[in-house]
């Protein structure tokens, strides 16, 4: 019997067995209080036993010393036999709970069946209303119980799910700290092809200065302009190589957008815009890496080939799918090229001297980093001419 039944079912007993000894006549007190006794030890000993039967068979005890109660001693104690309704009327088979129901009315008239008949019809209407009461209180408890047992189940699937999170959090930084060992990889391998070639040429180019100088001061001299600018933009392709390789700043500083947009202003003069529509949410690192290489390729492609003057970024945050569009104003007028996948490379677009320019490793590279993680890039070639990535989103509500 669960705890919520006892104060009930104790009360029903000794509340009634106090009052009758002050109003109901009692000729023989010790039989009274033996019957009154036995009937509490028989409360007391239910609550120990797990047996259904030895439960029934229990109950049916109390039934019948209730009985014999409201026989002698009139109408009061028929509160002491509605204790029992707060046992039987919790057994799990309904079929047990009727047939003792059934024998519960049947004892009960038959106790008043010799007395007045207020008392019977009493009887049988408290009867009633005590079951219909407990099994009121009975249906509640189970509801309850079932509420607590979902609510462990909750609490136990967000423990799981803060563990899923806290993995997911240690992969995304496993793959940042991946990502910056293929970029430093790349560095490194850029600092060998290109600035280590381009020393070889410098040398080979001083070599010939030494030897041209002498009896050509003029070409001597076009060759060490071409030396002194060959070592300026080593020298600025070292510093920006090494910039990219310092250690220890977060995946969200070391690729910010407006940081980009700040230093390109600032080292080529030209004018950059930085616009957010829709409600910004945070990305995943590989997200933000996407983003910020797709930008800084086609800002540079921009300034290098288009002669742009003016650069804008878009980034437009939608509920499925994050969306940047980088325009400028330059020379290139390309027509638009969609697929699926990104661009299709297969099918000609012209430049404004007419002529098809093949895709460059730059739009190529933009194009596999966009792939990689599932999104798409576009081209719109008519002015202003504009480069659109546009990468999935995963939100946390979503996965939680």
């Amino acid at each position: 019997m669960s705890r919520i039944w006892i104060p009930l079912r104790y009360g029903l007993i000794l509340l009634p067995a106090l009052a009758g000894l002050y109003i109901q006549p009692i000729e023989r007190y010790g039989v009274y209080t033996f019957l009154v006794l036995l009937f509490l030890s028989a409360a007391v000993l239910s609550r120990h036993i797990t047996s259904l039967p030895v439960m029934a068979a229990g109950v049916l005890l109390e039934i019948l010393i209730a009985g014999w109660m409201c026989r002698e001693y009139g109408l009061l104690m028929a509160f002491i036999s509605m204790s029992s309704v707060c046992v039987y009327f919790t057994f799990s088979p309904a079929v047990l709970r009727y047939l003792l129901f059934g024998i519960h009315a049947a004892v009960l008239n038959t106790a008043f069946w010799e007395q007045e008949k207020l008392w019977l019809v009493c009887g049988n209407l408290l009867l009633m209303m005590m079951a219909v009461f407990i099994s009121i209180l009975h249906d509640a408890s189970g509801r309850r119980e079932n509420t607590l047992k979902l609510y462990d189940e909750l609490r136990s699937k967000h423990y799981q799910l803060e563990e899923a999170r806290s993995r997911l959090q240690q992969f995304a930084h496993q793959v940042e700290g991946a990502a910056q060992a293929e970029e430093r990889t790349r560095i490194s391998r850029q600092l060998h092809d290109d600035i280590g070639h381009r020393l070889i040429r410098v040398k080979m180019m001083m070599e010939a200065a030494i030897h041209t100088v002498p009896g050509d001061q003029e070409r001597g001299m076009q060759l060490l302009h071409q030396i002194r600018d060959q070592l300026a933009d080593s020298m600025e392709e070292m510093r920006l190589a090494v910039k990219r390789m310092h250690p220890g700043r977060p995946i969200a500083d070391a690729h910010s957008l407006d940081r980009l947009l700040e230093q390109i202003q600032q080292e080529t003069g030209i004018r950059t815009t930085l616009q957010v529509k829709g409600l910004p949410y945070p990305l995943y690192p590989s997200q933000q890496v996407v983003l910020f290489k797709n930008a800084r390729e086609a800002i540079t492609n921009a300034i290098r080939h288009g002669d742009a003057s003016e650069v804008s970024v878009l980034l437009i945050y939608e509920e499925h799918e994050m969306c940047m569009e980088v325009s400028n104003n330059g020379k290139t007028a390309l027509r638009e090229q969609t697929s699926t996948g990104g661009l299709d490379s297969e099918q000609p677009y012209a430049g404004e001297s007419g002529f098809p320019p093949r895709q460059g490793l730059g739009l190529s590279g933009m194009l596999e980093r966009t792939r990689l993680i599932g999104g798409t890039l576009n081209v719109r070639g008519y002015a202003p001419f504009t480069v659109i990535t546009k990468l999935p989103v995963y939100r946390k509500s979503e996965i939680m």
